[in-house]
């Protein structure tokens, strides 16, 4: 049974992350816990060097009670066992990045992260992502479960172990149409393409006939709105500045649109 934590900020229930666990435990059961974070002061601009957002003086304990109420009725209400942690003594990011240490995936989507990514790369969740010791999904909030999968790949050992932790997280979806994107910012060819296809037609039984796909990252996201209902996987945020700098256009972009799943996992 897989442990999955959802991240739940102050006043802000997620409603398209709790979808996803709801339909995901359809699949196969699993334990949600709900993380409940500290109320966050997202005016503070934060750089990747800065760990931590301070908790406020006014801890909003009201909202949070609340969101415990809505999060423990609707896991019941759709049988899914289930686990509550919050520390109100710490810092919202250092809660969160002890509790993806001691779990398989964690689940994000609220309206306020989606602002904060759009107002500053460096605010809580560009941190979230770079911090997360698990894979994670972020999701938009009117989601729609996926019904395909988008495995994209650019040659990087991060992309390549998205792509095993998704197959080995989401068997079941394996299954599902899926397309191999190689996304292109110059006009190279496919690196290592006979390994990568070996790799994904052995874990992907519906691989599109075309193989490799080669969409230049500028035309991604209008590409992207023409495939119904997908999951898009990424390596994207790894650690190294240098790769975040090369790839910002190619996933920061689609997380900003929030409007398809998005599957991160980083070594």
């Amino acid at each position: 049974m897989k442990k999955i934590l959802l991240a739940i900020d102050d006043g802000h229930f997620p409603e398209g992350a709790f979808e996803f666990a709801r339909q995901m435990n359809e699949i196969e059961p699993i334990v949600l816990c709900g993380v409940f974070l500290p109320e966050m002061n997202l005016s503070v601009d934060i750089g990747y060097g800065s760990s931590f957002i301070p908790l406020t003086e006014n801890y909003g304990a009201a909202s949070i009670q609340e969101s415990m109420v809505t999060f423990k009725e609707y896991c019941e209400r759709y049988n899914i066992h289930h686990l509550v942690h919050h520390d109100v003594s710490e810092f919202a990011l250092k809660v969160l990045h002890r509790e993806t240490r001691f779990a398989d995936l964690l689940l994000l989507s609220s309206e306020k992260f989606y602002a904060d990514i759009v107002a500053r790369p460096g605010g809580f969740l560009d941190n979230a992502l770079h911090q997360s010791e698990c894979p994670l999904i972020v999701s938009p909030e009117n989601l729609a479960f996926p019904e395909s999968i988008i495995l994209t790949y650019d040659g990087s050992a991060s992309s390549v172990f998205a792509i095993k932790s998704f197959a080995m997280l989401f068997p079941q979806l394996c299954s599902r149409k899926t397309m191999l994107l190689y996304a292109q910012s110059d006009k190279s060819s496919v690196p290592d393409t006979d390994s990568i296809l070996e790799l994904v037609q052995h874990h992907f039984s519906n691989l599109d006939a075309q193989a490799v796909n080669m969409i230049p990252e500028k035309n991604f996201n209008t590409w992207l709105g023409g495939v119904g209902k997908p999951i898009v996987v990424s390596g994207a945020y790894g650690r190294s500045q240098i790769s975040r700098f090369f790839r910002h256009s190619f996933i920061a972009d689609t997380l900003k649109a929030h409007q398809v799943p998005v599957f991160i996992a980083h070594r």
